[in-house]
């Protein structure tokens, strides 16, 4: 009997053995399978932060260099803008009797729609303006308006005078008075003059000789013609004429 129960007893410990080896075999095989999940997740993880890492670089990368390219791009456009429409400009306007006072309008509808075309101001195109027929003056000196609008004002105000077409006294106002520094010109600024008339001068040798003098200092003279009857080979012989561009 007793034989028999211990023979029992063997049994039932080998067979509690076995059970424990395969609950601990399965338990080593479910970690071994968790800690591979755990890897393959982590290490898809690390990838995918990774990927998102460089996308996020490479998108940073790509839009910072599309935000530098662009504005590099726009203060280049702005700068070459500016640039070339910053320069001292001097309109002589002939407000002689061979015009009227209906052309002399359009002569200064013609001054307000080039100013329209440019930034004015210091630190911009500084726009001056004489008038002449007998005699010949300065209007509005470079430095007087910052403000396009009071400068417009300023030039409707001018109001034709009559008299006979000396070009050559508008033009030796421009030379003497034009570009000093007490009128506003800045040193290293390009001169720029436009004489808008009908090109009957009253004296044409000195005009010439005011051309030659204002080429000599530097002064750039541009003509325009006006009028219904406008003497274009004189016009020639004086300046070449104002370009139809924004800025000169």
């Amino acid at each position: 009997m007793k034989v028999w129960w211990i023979l029992l007893l063997f049994a039932i410990t080998i067979e509690l053995n076995n059970k424990l080896c395969h609950a601990k075999g399965d338990l080593s095989e479910n970690s071994n399978e968790s800690k591979g999940d755990r890897s393959v997740k982590s290490g898809e993880s690390k990838g995918d932060r990774s990927k998102n890492s460089d996308e996020s670089k490479g998108g940073r990368s790509k839009n910072s260099g599309e935000s530098i390219g662009g504005l590099s791009k726009k203060s280049g456009e702005s700068k070459e803008g500016i640039g070339a429409c910053k320069y001292d400009l001097i309109f002589v306007l002939d407000m002689s009797s061979s015009l009227g006072p209906t052309v002399f309008e359009k002569t200064k509808d013609y001054v307000i729609e080039t100013i329209n075309k440019n930034k004015v101001g210091h630190g911009q195109t500084q726009i001056g303006v004489i008038t002449f027929s007998d005699d010949a003056k300065m209007d509005i000196p470079l430095k007087q308006y910052k403000k396009k609008e009071k400068l417009i004002e300023a030039i409707r105000s001018i109001r034709w005078k009559g008299g006979v077409t000396n070009i050559f006294k508008g033009l030796n106002v421009l030379r003497l008075e034009g570009f000093t520094k007490k009128n506003g010109y800045r040193k290293k600024m390009e001169k720029i003059g436009i004489l808008v008339t009908d090109g009957k001068s009253t004296n044409e040798q000195e005009t010439h000789s005011e051309v030659e003098l204002l080429e000599s200092e530097g002064i750039k003279l541009f003509t325009k013609g006006i009028s219904d009857d406008i003497d274009e080979e004189a016009l020639r012989t004086i300046g070449d004429e104002v370009p139809e561009i924004d800025c000169f």
